[in-house]
């Protein structure tokens, strides 16, 4: 099982830094993690996202997280379509917002709402003159990914950065507040299971976001009498650009032209050719 989480905030609100911290204590809770930085314009104030992948096998992407389970959002001000960008089918989306507020919707998701300014105010938590949200909004983040032990996290951030932190991260795992708000057609009352938690779903291998045909100046091809359908290249393609189909084929519209294939085949079975565009 896999799951895929993206932060959206702002630079200097911690983004990077709890995707790491989530990614560690996924791994002390005995999985397998990744903590995906994107860096567009490193300056103070703009957009910043960063990724998380968590599952219990080994983790054989190294691509960004396209199609998240869960998004995780720093500042309401950012809160827009973009950020909801194919979030799945009754995805989780935690926002740091201090009341209720209207969000429109394609798609049935859950709403977990947490102050986690006013938390992280309270704790005496700042980077710079700013709020560090980042600590109090992964403690909301546990309450609906249950997976994940509150008081692993509570250790690692006392030790790394304090008790005040960590007495935030449980404040914001008591006070968050989940609604589910149905696509287009207003919000409705939470069920949740007998643990208490609710139920979210799981990530499946997907091709990439955008065809990258065009990027390709070296095409791979198969040579079905040598291979023997080992799947290794199915397993290290970074974008999902080899199907299962009796028998493994190349999705050219999605194949980049990397050559991870060819160099990690053991039958020497994937050979390749120039291409050329006219």
């Amino acid at each position: 099982m896999e799951w895929e989480i993206r932060f959206h905030g702002r630079g200097g609100q911690g983004v990077v830094t709890a995707s790491k911290i989530l990614a560690e204590v996924a791994f002390l809770n005995g999985y397998e993690a990744q903590s995906i930085p994107f860096f567009g314009a490193e300056r103070r104030g703009s957009p910043v996202v960063a990724s998380t992948r968590i599952s219990t096998e080994k983790i054989r992407k190294r691509s960004q997280v396209y199609d998240p389970d869960y998004i995780v959002v720093f500042d309401l001000k950012i809160l827009n379509s973009t950020v909801f960008h194919r979030l799945k089918e009754n995805g989780f989306v935690i926002v740091n917002a201090s009341k209720k507020f209207e969000v429109e919707v394609d798609k049935s998701v859950f709403l977990v709402r947490v102050d986690a300014t006013r938390i992280a105010i309270k704790n005496g938590l700042f980077l710079g003159d700013l709020p560090a949200v980042n600590l109090p909004i992964l403690g909301a983040f546990l309450r609906v990914f249950p997976k994940l032990d509150l008081g692993s996290l509570e250790k690692l951030v006392s030790e790394r950065f304090g008790e005040r932190s960590a007495a935030a991260v449980k404040e914001a795992f008591e006070s968050a507040v989940i609604e589910k708000v149905c696509g287009r057609c207003g919000r409705r009352e939470v069920k949740v299971c007998e643990d208490g938690f609710v139920k979210a779903p799981i990530s499946k291998p997907s091709v990439g976001v955008v065809e990258t045909s065009l990027w390709r100046d070296l095409r791979p091809e198969i040579n079905y009498d040598v291979c023997n359908n080992c799947l290794n290249c199915w397993l290290h393609c970074p974008e999902g650009a080899i199907k299962r189909r009796g028998r493994v084929e190349i999705n050219y519209e999605f194949c980049k032209g990397c050559l991870i294939c060819y160099e990690v085949c053991p039958k020497s079975a994937i050979t390749f050719s120039e291409e050329v565009v006219a």
